[in-house]
């Protein structure tokens, strides 16, 4: 009987290991889920309407000046969309860097809470904390690192929210040019934008195209021509009073044309 029992418990066991092996085997792998919900922001940087990217021609401009563009950057934050009751969900951390200039205009954002909405709203530049803090703390890939933009004046202990510079003519037979750069920067340069628009996120991923028409930075309200001011780093008296008229017309360059 003892060698029966011993037979009987030998399989036993045997079968008991058999089939927790199978088990371990015929384990699914775990179910990767895909967000299927969300909103691309494309801005198109614009001069005269037409795409300035790659675009280095000397093209028309307020005041029948010609212009071209070799640096178009900026660092935002508060980057959210905008509800129908007003609240806003942020994108990503809220801080986002644009360059007209060397393609960095498409940034996808996923998991966005379905309903309607009524526009997309941000900040140029950043809050004083943020500002005046160690950008040696964010990773290479971040939108404040400043190794990566080279957005940042470590002298000064603060970030430039925009630079745009470039070259100038007065018209299209002087053949001669002169540079013009605008960087806006410290505290006071912080600007925010609202743009309207009605759309709704549902169970895809939209496309928010946002046109950025360049020319009317220097137009309305507040006619700029470059041949009697081309510089202003925010820095003087007469600096600061340029780049705030600047940032005031800024607020006619950005707009969203579609969500789809």
């Amino acid at each position: 009987m003892d060698k029966v029992l011993k037979s009987v418990l030998f399989f036993s066991v045997i079968a008991i290991v058999a089939f927790l092996v199978s088990c371990e085997t015929e384990k699914k792998p775990p179910v990767t889920t895909i967000p299927s919900n969300g909103v691309v922001l494309n801005f198109v940087g614009l001069i005269n309407g037409d795409n300035m990217a790659g675009n280095t021609k000397m093209a028309g401009k307020f005041g029948g000046e010609l212009f071209s563009v070799t640096n178009w950057s900026i660092l935002v934050s508060h980057l959210a969309l905008v509800k129908e009751n007003g609240d806003t969900v942020q994108l990503g951390d809220g801080y986002q860097w644009v360059n007209f200039t060397d393609g960095r205009t498409s940034f996808q954002y996923l998991n966005i809470p379905e309903g309607d909405y009524k526009g997309i709203s941000f900040m140029l530049g950043l809050d004083s904390l943020i500002n005046h803090g160690d950008p040696n703390k964010w990773p290479a890939n971040h939108p404040l690192n400043a190794f990566t933009t080279g957005l940042h004046w470590g002298w000064s202990g603060g970030y430039i929210f925009q630079a745009l510079d470039g070259n100038y003519a007065k018209d299209s037979i002087t053949s001669s040019t002169n540079g013009f750069s605008f960087h806006a920067a410290t505290d006071q340069m912080k600007t925010m934008f609202n743009l309207p628009f009605n759309y709704t996120i549902d169970k895809t991923v939209k496309t928010a195209t946002i046109e950025c028409a360049l020319e009317k930075m220097f137009a309305s309200p507040n006619p700029i021509l470059l041949k009697n001011t081309a510089v202003s780093h925010s820095e003087s008296p007469a600096e600061i009073i340029l780049m705030k008229a600047i940032l005031e017309n800024a607020q006619n360059v950005y707009k969203i044309v579609k969500v789809q």
